[in-house]
């Protein structure tokens, strides 16, 4: 119940506490415990009802807690895209760290050349900016995983074994089917059933593994021309505001790709979905 949270939190305010602890002393030195307890206890009841029922405390406490998710969150997929980052070879790992160092290149270019012209840069646009390729490297970086994962996949599973599977099951299945009914048969039929599916699922996932391969290695070279592009837009003497709004165009015209990657789930076993996006550029200016 929210309003149980808000007073929850009311009561455990360190300022709270205190008074509650330093009234009950009081009253217990007072020597008379059973006017000052009672009076404490109508104080502290009277405290949660208006603190805990104030729009702006309760306010203050969903923005609190918003914040340690929030921070949690980035934390994990920090670490993720590390763990990620370290699991792929060594061509991959190049792959991204030149697009990386050119992103930063051309990014202290630009910095560099509104400096020497005395030129702002706002820096809400250029936050924004940054945010968008942020996203637009970290999806490049779970395509990349993405094929890894999927040459992992194909090195162990191939359609051929799994058909061969389907097959004998198939066929093992119609000879328990033709035996005469009883209840061992049953159970047999019913486990023959169930893996009879589960080959059907793992022939699916595999065709669509490798019908999606071609796409994810399509989709990364796609990424990769439009970052450098929007990176080489920082160096030109246009508005910062229209590069903002190119870089918010490709963030949001990738979630096919984002979808690419969540049916893929179940070779790469991450989700595309409610995460946050690491800060992947740094933030520091160039020094002037």
């Amino acid at each position: 119940m929210q309003l149980f949270r808000y007073i929850r939190k009311a009561f455990a305010n360190h300022w709270n506490l205190l008074g509650l602890v330093g009234g009950i002393g009081f009253s217990l030195l007072s020597g008379s415990p059973e006017i000052g307890l009672p009076l404490v206890a109508a104080a502290e009841v009277a405290w949660l009802g208006f603190v805990g029922t104030h729009p702006r405390f309760q306010q203050y406490v969903d923005v609190t807690e918003n914040e340690v998710v929030r921070s949690q969150d980035v934390a994990a997929t920090d670490e993720r895209m590390r763990k990620m980052f370290a699991s792929l070879p060594r061509g991959l790992q190049n792959r991204f760290t030149e697009l990386l160092k050119q992103c930063n290149e051309l990014r202290s270019i630009s910095q560099g050349y509104h400096a020497a012209n005395s030129e702002a840069e706002e820096g809400t646009v250029a936050e924004l900016r940054m945010n968008g390729l942020d996203k637009l490297l970290w999806l490049y970086l779970k395509l990349l995983y993405t094929e890894y994962s999927l040459n992992r996949f194909f090195e162990t599973t191939g359609a051929e074994q799994i058909q061969r599977d389907l097959k004998q099951v198939q066929e093992r299945l119609k000879c328990e089917q033709d035996r005469p009914a009883g209840t061992q048969r049953d159970r047999i039929i019913a486990t023959l059933q169930d893996n009879l599916q589960t080959c059907a699922q793992r022939l699916a996932n595999f065709e669509q593994a490798r019908d999606s391969y071609e796409l994810v290695r399509a989709e990364q070279q796609r990424l990769e021309t439009r970052i450098r592009s929007l990176a080489e837009m920082s160096i030109s003497q246009g508005d910062p505001g229209t590069i903002s709004s190119q870089v918010d165009t490709v963030a949001g015209s990738v979630t096919e790709t984002e979808k690419t990657l969540e049916d893929l789930k179940f070779v790469t076993g991450m989700s595309s979905y409610d995460e946050s996006v690491p800060e992947i550029l740094p933030r520091q200016k160039v020094a002037q």
